[in-house]
Order: C-alpha cells, then structure tokens, then sequence
C-alpha cells in the first residue's frame, strides 16, 4: 500500500494540538498515574510574604501602561500598596507596616513588573523533558553549528543501556540546519527521511519528534521494531519493507504517529512519571528570565488536572492560566456558558482556543499561493476542511464552530493562524461570528498571526481582535524564510510596527518549547528584527516594522496581562495588584537601538524574580542588599 507525503520536510506545527498528548492522553493521565506523579499529600506549605519597601536603582511599575519611573514601591501581604516619591511612600510603610524590611537598588539595577509568557505549552514540554535535545537551540541562542553530524553526536553519544529500549529525541527542525543547493543554484531545506537517519546510526532504533511534535521521523530500524510490534500496521501493510517505502519514516500527525508511539508507550510513561520535577524545573527556568506569568495554549482536562495537583502541592513559581482546546464541533457544543475570570486561581481557563492550521517553517502553514520551496505546489494544510469546497473558500463547518464558542457560547477565541489563506479565513470568521454575537467585549486573540496585510489589520482592528506574535518568526528563521520558502513574502511576517501603529495591542510569545522561554529576547527581537542564522554580516527584516524598547516592554507586560485577561492582578505594579516583579542588572529601555548594533537585550542578567512578595529566584553571581527597617 503506497501513501503520498506531500509534505516532505515535515509538519512542524505549533504544539498547541499536539498529536502526542493526544494519543496518551488517557495513559498518562490515568488516575494511576497521576499518583505516581503527585509526590506527597496534604497541603503545602506556604510561605508568608514580608513587607518591604524598594527604592533606588530605575523602578517602572507600568502603571496604565506607561514606562514612566517612580522613586520607591512599597509591598506588603503579596500586594502592592504604593508607589510614588521615596518620601510617601515610606510615610505609608511606617504608618501601615512598621517593621517592614528595606531593599536598595544600586547604579543600572532595574525593577519592572514580572515578565509574562502570554503563549505556551507547559505540560507538554514537561512531559517531554527527559527525551534528548536534538533542537538548534543553546539557551536562547542558535547552535552556532546545527546539522546532521551535530544531531547525529547527540544520538550516538547516548546510546539506551537498557535492552529494547529506543532513542527518543525532541525538538529536530530541518529549516534551521544548512540550505540544501540542488543542481540548479536553487536552495531547498533539508530532508530527514529513514535514509538520513541511517546515516547517523543504523544499528539502533531511532524516532526524532520535529520541534513542534506534529511529526515523526524513524529509522529503517525503528520502523522495522514498530511494524514488528503493530498489529494495525500488519493489518494496513503486507510488509515492514511496504511500510517503509510507504512512509519514508516520515510519520505525521496522529493517524500516522499512534501506532509508533503505541509501540513505545511504556517507555514514554516511564519517563513521564517524574513530570512534577520537569514542571518544577520548567518554572524555575522562567524565573530566572523574569517570567512570573505563563498563559497556556492548548489546554486540556488532563492538564488542567496535572497542574492543579502540581499546585496543590508545590509552591507557586509562577502565576498560570490558559485556554481550553477546542478541536471539534462536538467539543464546542459541549462547552459551557463563559464567565470573564473576576478572581485569580491557577490554572484559570481565559479563552477557547482553535489551531486552523500548521507552521511556516514546517511548511504547513496554510498559504493563498504555493511555499518557493520543495514540494512542488505545496500551499500547507487547513484543519477544517469540507468535501467540494474550494480551497479558498472558507469551510461553512469552520464558520459554524467559531460561531458557536463565540455567539452561542460567548467565549473569547484564539485562532491559532500562520499562513495567509488561515489568517484571512480566522478574519472572516471572526467577522460572521462577531455580527451575530450580543454581548460584553470579548478580547479575542490570533495565535502567531505570522503573514498579514494593510487590509486585514484594518479589519482586525475594527474587530477588537488582537495579535500575538511569535517574535522568533523573524530572529531565529527569518532568514530561512526569506531566502528559501517565502522570498519577498517574508516582508508580510510579524508586522509589530504596522499594527500599533493603528491602535492595536499586541503581544510577544515564544509558544515554548517551539523556542526558548524569554521575554527579554523576545523583546530584542522585536527591536531589531535582525535574522540570526545569517552570522556573516547583519541583515534586518523588514526595518519599518521595528519597536522600541518601550513598546516591546509593553508587549510583555501590561499589555500581554490584558490580552491573557489577568491584567486584575498582574502585568503593572499598581496599588492592590500582585507583587509580581523582577529586578534587572540594567533597564531594557536603556540599550542603544541601532539596526547596526546586535543589542542582546537577552542576556541582561535577572537578578530577582518575585511572585506575591516572595524571591523565587536569586541571582547566585549578584546580591541586592536587603535590611529590616
């Protein structure tokens, strides 16, 4: 039985409707499990926050929005309760609060509200943690060398000791290794197929997740051990040597992937098991790149769940909420009646969200024309197709289910769009739904929002529906981008400047693990829009739709809080919000922003992050002086 693949180079999608959750969802999140996951029972501890007032250095609380600087902040019970001149403020402490501790900030150190992550995946990179790192990713940093042959030392130089066991790899993404140049001087993006694999080893079974778990390459070996271990796969080929030719150990998505997971099932729960540890170490990685809020993007009931539990139980690193996956029409009609979250609890659900389509790095994003690149003619995919409707008409059964989260059940909606055509059918489903919907104003959102025009930021604009850029788009693959699968169409790509210029507000996000966690680069992305796979010289992505540093700041602050409907309690230091905040070696809004200067607003170091009055994270390298009143 032969299959086609028309996408050859994989689909790397966001990992919102990620296939390998889905497939173990009722594994992994059986109440077996999950108290295997919970490490104790009973209550945690929880620390008291102290009061304390903060003073020197640069304070910018973003109140309204604004980066204007205040002299000292003034904190007690997890809130804060002043800000303004040094003066008044320290008249209240000593009045409200006598006792209360004082923390000075000396030269360039910086406080700013804590940083917000309005767009990521916790449980699945958790999940995923103790699976080897083939990403092109050192820190925030691209590899300075990503190719096969480094891939291929990460794989075999971590062999499994235990017998039957396969490699398990995460986060491969062909578009950031080394151009292909074919015969004609034209540039294509590698393959990975079962062949390529073999070349790295051939004698162990291997299976490489693309960076946004949407496909799975495998060896000749790995494909021989699944159909071995498959009876669906014996029932669907005549032969392990059919279901090689068939796949090129090119499996995507969830049709295509479950029965090699099925495969190695117990393995994956075996290294799950741990997943309170790798949340743990997730949130604490945040902290120390000054995220004290992370709104997830694909949640589920089970991770809804997983997470409670994990908060029941541990201390609260960071501050969470997300939206709920709605993949179905059935799944939308089995939602309830929405109700704005008026009261912070973790985990809270802000939105509905609805992947439309895949990545355009993957070569799945769903495109108005065909992608430069290989294969031929290749427009990506859409996730809601119907039977004899034209490929650029929108599907009525698309229209019909964002109709009923939004006018039936009057759920604010993230579309998650990255192709052209996918962002034009989210705009006009977005305008149907929002002729026939009566009620209060919903922020609705477009999830990465890559490839837009003049036209549709005027509608979105007169919709009330904001963006949410994955900034990486631009530094970490605009250069693929431009050079191989777009060409001049990556001058469309993450237009920041375009849409505040008409009154928008919109948001940065790394839809981590896609890329790192990390505001402050996400920031210095936006500035510079500078493409960082070409390292012989400097070249800016489309200049004209740079921010500065303080709308960027805005970005992922006040802004990102009221995009993720939590700007009751985060994303400023106003008087009664959280203390939520984070202390800087030096103020982002200081760096020089010449397009000729890489300004590396990522690697100013995070001193302190505090969540509710509480460091959750100290720099080890720098102290901040702290004295009791």
């Amino acid at each position: 039985m032969e299959k086609s693949h028309p996408h050859s180079h994989g689909c790397t999608h966001c990992a919102c409707n990620n296939p390998v959750l889905k497939i173990l969802k009722e594994e992994l999140f059986s109440p077996e499990n999950l108290a295997k996951m919970k490490p104790f029972s009973g209550a945690k501890i929880k620390a008291k926050p102290q009061p304390i007032m903060i003073s020197g250095g640069t304070i910018r609380p973003m109140i309204g929005g604004s980066t204007d600087v205040v002299e000292a902040i003034g904190i007690a019970d997890g809130h804060v309760v002043a800000t303004g001149d040094k003066k008044t403020v320290k008249k209240i402490m000593d009045q409200k609060f006598p006792g209360y501790q004082k923390k000075e900030l000396s030269g360039t150190q910086t406080l700013l509200p804590g940083l917000i992550e309005p767009h990521v995946h916790m449980v699945p990179t958790a999940m995923m943690a103790d699976w080897l790192d083939v990403s092109p990713f050192n820190g925030q940093d691209l590899q300075p060398i990503y190719d096969l042959t480094s891939v291929g030392a990460i794989v075999n130089n971590n062999i499994p000791k235990i017998p039957g066991y396969v490699i398990l790899g995460r986060g491969l993404d062909p578009s950031l290794m080394p151009f292909v140049v074919k015969a004609d001087g034209t540039k294509e993006l590698q393959t990975i197929d079962n062949t390529v694999l073999d070349s790295i080893n051939d004698q162990e079974p291997i299976m490489l997740l693309s960076a946004s778990m949407h496909t799975l390459y495998l060896n000749t070996k790995a494909l021989q051990h699944v159909y071995q271990h498959s009876d669906t796969l014996k029932n669907q080929y005549k032969s392990a040597d059919e279901y090689i030719l068939a796949t090129r150990g090119q499996l995507q998505e969830s049709p295509e992937m479950t029965p090699a997971l099925k495969v190695v099932m117990v393995q994956i729960i075996a290294m799950s098991i741990h997943i309170n540890k790798y949340l743990t170490e997730l949130f604490q990685l945040a902290n120390s790149r000054g995220v004290t809020f992370m709104y997830d993007a694909g949640l589920n009931k089970g991770f809804e769940k997983l997470l409670s539990l994990y908060f029941k139980t541990h201390h609260e690193w960071v501050r969470t909420g997300g939206a709920y996956i709605c993949s179905s029409q059935e799944e939308a009609d089995q939602l309830d009646a929405y109700t704005e979250p008026d009261r912070y609890k973790p985990v809270y659900y802000g939105h509905v969200k609805v992947v439309s389509d895949g990545s355009n790095q993957g070569l799945t994003g769903y495109q108005s024309t065909p992608y430069l690149c290989d294969p031929a003619n290749n427009t990506g995919i859409f996730n809601f197709p119907q039977n004899g409707i034209p490929a650029h008409t929108i599907p009525p059964g698309y229209n019909t289910l964002i109709n009923t989260v939004v006018a039936r059940k009057g759920w604010p909606l993230m579309v998650h769009a990255n192709g052209d055509q996918a962002v034009t059918f989210a705009i006009n489903a977005y305008q149907r739904t929002l002729a026939q919907y009566r009620g209060p104003e919903l922020r609705n959102r477009i999830e990465h929002c890559s490839l837009l025009t003049a036209d549709q930021i005027t509608n979105m604009v007169q919709m009330g529906v904001s963006p949410s850029f994955l900034i990486g788009h631009v530094g970490y693959w605009g250069y693929a981008f431009k050079k191989v699968i777009f060409g001049e169409k990556a001058q469309m790509l993450d237009l920041c400047g375009s849409t505040l210029a008409v009154g928008m507000r919109i948001t940065l996000h790394s839809d981590n693990e896609v890329s790192p966690l990390g505001p402050l680069r996400m920031m210095e992305q936006s500035v510079t829009r500078i493409m960082e796979k070409k390292t012989t010289s400097i070249e800016v992505l489309n200049s004209s739709e740079c921010l500065t540093p303080e709308q960027a700041l805005i970005a992922v602050t006040y802004d990102a809080a009221w995009q993720c409907y939590a700007d009751k309690w985060v994303g400023s230091l106003d008087k009664g919000l959280f203390a939520d905040f984070v202390i800087l070696g030096q103020d982002p809004l200081s760096l020089k922003t010449q397009s000729s200067q890489y300004m590396k607003m990522r690697n100013i170091p995070v001193l302190e992050t505090w969540v509710g009055g509480i460091a959750v994270y100290e720099n080890q390298n720098v102290k901040t002086k702290t004295e009791k009143v």
